[in-house]
């Protein structure tokens, strides 16, 4: 008796076994509830994600002084990054950047919620690693690939069309700060067919550089941020200091518009492009 029952259950598993082995790979359901809690993947998610897909962003989205994409974020709506507003909002995805406040990302898992975590871009690649990867998580791989392959014909399009030019490009923000190696700004400015300052220095990150270091490096231009550079305050005086006034003249101050520049997005194709002409234009002149 117990040699038959044993021999019908082993038949029963077999048959299981064999069903499942034949049956389609289903891949699992996009999620429906979406929210975001960092600028740059609100920008990345609202590029890729379905109708009412995504239905909250980061305030930040709204800004019209960091986002690209405000319209858009306002008529989704907004969160200020607090486990307990994201949590009421019953949320089957949540993203986030690897430094997005940790207490509330810690919070979130704890109480089992999923939670994604993007790094920062510091280059064309991340650019599109993260884009992919976005694309899988919301189940929309054909979008992200389809944008991909759009900004890598854009790159290979700006290359193409770039004039030689061996001209050195310095960053200098508020409070003094520049960057170098390992930075999406620095990959921005060799897209454009152009040398970092930062790079020659053998700067990797971003750090405080003396005006005087600036001085004595002499880049052909200096780039400043648009949005501090309207901004009068202690941390954009140096930006305006008379030395750096008589050093380098008019033509030799590029303005940027940090929004494209912030996130790794394909949007940067409009800080690349921007950059080119603004340097070209002045070597025409």
């Amino acid at each position: 008796m117990t040699c038959r029952l044993l021999s019908k259950l082993l038949l029963f598993l077999i048959v299981i076994v064999c069903a499942t082995h034949h049956l389609p790979n289903v891949q699992a359901a996009a999620p429906a509830r979406v929210v975001s809690m960092n600028l740059c993947t609100d920008q990345l998610a609202m590029l890729l994600a379905g109708k009412e897909q995504l239905i909250s962003v980061s305030y930040l989205a709204a800004r019209e002084s960091s986002s690209i994409m405000v319209d858009q974020a306002k008529r989704i709506g907004t969160n200020h990054g607090l486990a307990e507003e994201i949590f009421r909002l019953k949320p089957d995805l949540v993203l986030a950047g690897t430094f997005t406040t940790r207490a509330t990302v810690n919070l979130l898992k704890k109480l089992d919620i999923r939670v994604e975590e993007f790094p920062p871009a510091y280059s064309m690649k991340d650019i599109k690693v993260n884009l992919l990867r976005m694309g899988h998580l919301l189940g929309q791989q054909a979008r992200a690939l389809e944008l991909q392959k759009q900004f890598e014909r854009d790159l290979l399009h700006i290359k193409a069309e770039q004039t030689p030019n061996q001209k050195v490009i310095g960053s200098y923000g508020a409070n003094s700060y520049t960057s170098g190696f390992g930075t999406l700004e620095n990959d921005i400015i060799k897209a454009a067919g152009l040398n970092h300052m930062g790079e020659a220095l053998g700067v990797k990150g971003t750090i405080k550089l003396p005006l005087e270091s600036l001085l004595r490096a002499q880049p052909d231009y200096i780039m400043s941020w648009q949005q501090w550079s309207e901004r009068p305050g202690r941390s954009t005086e140096i930006l305006h200091h008379p030395v750096l006034e008589r050093s380098f003249g008019k033509e030799r101050r590029l303005y940027a518009d940090s929004r494209y520049w912030i996130c790794g997005l394909p949007l940067v194709i409009e800080a690349i492009q921007h950059l080119q002409h603004q340097t070209q234009g002045q070597a025409n002149d």
